[in-house]
């Protein structure tokens, strides 16, 4: 037999749409719950093809955070910032715009990681989906009330280094 001869004896083959974009035609489905989906939507696990909202639903067994751990970590991270922020500006460019940018580059790494083991203690260890995203904001909005109501302490290089090596260090560590 030839491959016309075996496609012309198959079955039709049922034409579904994505049930994210109704406009897509798709022959893929979820491999848990069966709901047509495309290219786009699907998403690639070790066992087969599944839709966002299955991934999302095994994704939250792992997050236990409460609301107020939200609070607790923009708090904590701001608090943090208010301390720190006037400090390191002082620091970084009493040591000029070449080493300071060297301390910064050595030391914003290492105090993104502290930041965030202090942030994940003082939620009581829970992990959150949206913890690094309240600690990112904690930290900018500590940074920016600094750097707007004290007028010794102003925006430099090296302080904007250590800040984005913070914050790039600090946010996966919390998700």
């Amino acid at each position: 037999m030839t491959t016309q001869e075996i496609n012309d004896q198959s079955q039709p083959v049922e034409i579904l749409y994505c049930a994210n974009h109704p406009d897509r035609e798709t022959l893929l489905r979820c491999n848990r719950c069966g709901k047509p989906i495309c290219t786009d939507c699907a998403v690639l696990t070790d066992v087969g093809y599944r839709c966002p909202e299955c991934i999302r639903a095994v994704q939250n067994k792992y997050y236990n955070a409460d609301q107020k751990d939200n609070a607790i970590a923009f708090g904590v991270a701001f608090g943090v910032a208010l301390i720190a922020t006037p400090i390191l500006g002082f620091l970084l460019s009493f040591f000029g715009f070449f080493f300071g940018s060297i301390i910064a580059l050595m030391l914003g790494s290492g105090a993104g990681a502290s930041l965030s083991q202090i942030i994940r203690r003082s939620v009581g260890r829970r992990r959150g989906r949206y913890l690094g995203a309240f600690a990112t904001a904690g930290i900018i909005a500590g940074i920016l009330v600094i750097i707007l109501f004290i007028p010794f302490v102003g925006l430099n290089i090296p302080m904007l280094i250590f800040a984005a090596l913070a914050i790039s260090t600090a946010y996966p560590f919390l998700r």
